[in-house]
């Protein structure tokens, strides 16, 4: 049995669409959304951090911090913004963090509105979640 064109034409046309709709849930889930209803304002201590490269969905600086008996990821922002600041987290600082906690390629992340350590705040998002490094 031989497809025709027109089966062969609407075989086509819902491949296309299958992957326009791959495509979009891949992008929702590439790019996390700050939730104001999810904000958290939390004690934690730093136990390491790490820059994800330009390639990555998250690109930029990222702490992984401990939170009572939680550890997880906080995505502070794009190195190139941060270097303006004259700020350096390490291992066993102790930070307030500000943030919204939302899923992320399977797992919690905290995306960082504001962390202070001592007497240093850094103001990296407004208070709705957006963030500073994009131009207005």
């Amino acid at each position: 049995m031989s497809l025709g064109p027109l089966a062969l034409l609407s075989l086509t046309a819902f491949a296309a669409g299958l992957a326009t709709v791959t495509d979009k849930a891949v992008k929702v889930d590439a790019d996390p959304r700050y939730d104001v209803a999810t904000v958290i304002n939390v004690e934690a201590t730093v136990m390491d951090t790490r820059v994800a490269p330009r390639t990555s969905p998250m690109s930029g600086l990222h702490l992984t911090v401990k939170i009572e008996s939680e550890t997880i990821d906080v995505y502070l922002g794009p190195v190139d913004f941060l270097k303006e600041f004259d700020i350096t987290l390490a291992k066993g600082d102790k930070i307030e963090l500000i943030g919204s906690k939302v899923k992320f390629d399977g797992a919690r992340i905290v995306l960082a509105r504001q962390v202070r350590r001592d007497e240093t705040t850094l103001y990296l998002r407004d208070a709705k979640g957006k963030p500073h490094w994009i131009a207005q």
